[in-house]
């Protein structure tokens, strides 16, 4: 029987981490071998990370740690519910409050609403599947190994340069926005982060992001 105790807030924060620098690896090779373009995949401002898939491995972790000794069926069925809803709330989240779009599926047949498309989903089963079953333990055993002072002290670090990450993320997207809509804001932040983050920079580090005309 696997051990099922629940994970710390530290855990937690460091399974966020590495589940952001996975999905940025995993969209770049799957890009390039699609398309056979390098392309930037970045989802923050400052470094490798995809924080969709950082969110994504937490919430699997979160609702499906006790679920690790279950057959596969009830853990992949699990993983299509939780991994679905999650794609179709960032989605409808990011439209609504950042005004911009990264996936539309309007186009593809099995689609729901143009935010999901029915093989990711079930993609999902298998990804939770795999992050119950080999990831996470392994994630796990390697978390606890390391001094619990040392894990201390970086995982403040990486807390709070995450949090920085986000917040510089969340304003410049937002003014991406308002700007292609001709949309003003007399606010100073927002100032500086116009003079910080112009199109053409945001253009080179989202270039799969779509602003929503309104």
């Amino acid at each position: 029987m696997k051990n099922k105790e629940k994970p710390t807030i530290g855990e937690f924060i460091w399974l966020f981490v590495f589940g952001c620098l996975l999905g940025f690896m995993l969209e770049t090779v799957w890009y390039y071998v699609k398309n056979g373009i390098l392309i930037n995949k970045q989802g923050l401002l400052y470094g490798p990370f995809k924080p969709i898939y950082g969110i994504g491995l937490v919430l699997i972790v979160l609702f499906m740690y006790k679920l690790q000794d279950e057959k596969f069926g009830k853990k992949f069925i699990f993983g299509v519910l939780i991994g679905s809803a999650f794609e179709y709330i960032c989605s409808v989240f990011q439209e609504y409050v950042f005004g911009t779009s990264t996936r539309n599926y309007a186009n593809f047949n099995f689609n729901i609403a143009g935010r999901l498309y029915l093989p990711y989903c079930l993609a999902w089963g298998f990804i939770a599947v795999i992050c119950i079953d080999f990831i996470y333990p392994k994630f796990k055993r390697l978390f606890r190994k390391i001094p619990q002072r040392v894990g201390k002290i970086l995982t403040v670090l990486i807390s709070i340069f995450m949090v920085i990450n986000i917040s510089l993320t969340t304003l410049a997207t937002i003014r991406y926005s308002d700007r292609t809509n001709l949309r003003e804001r007399n606010s100073r932040v927002f100032r500086v982060i116009d003079k910080m983050y112009p199109d053409d920079y945001m253009k080179f580090k989202f270039p799969k992001l779509k602003i929503i005309k309104k």
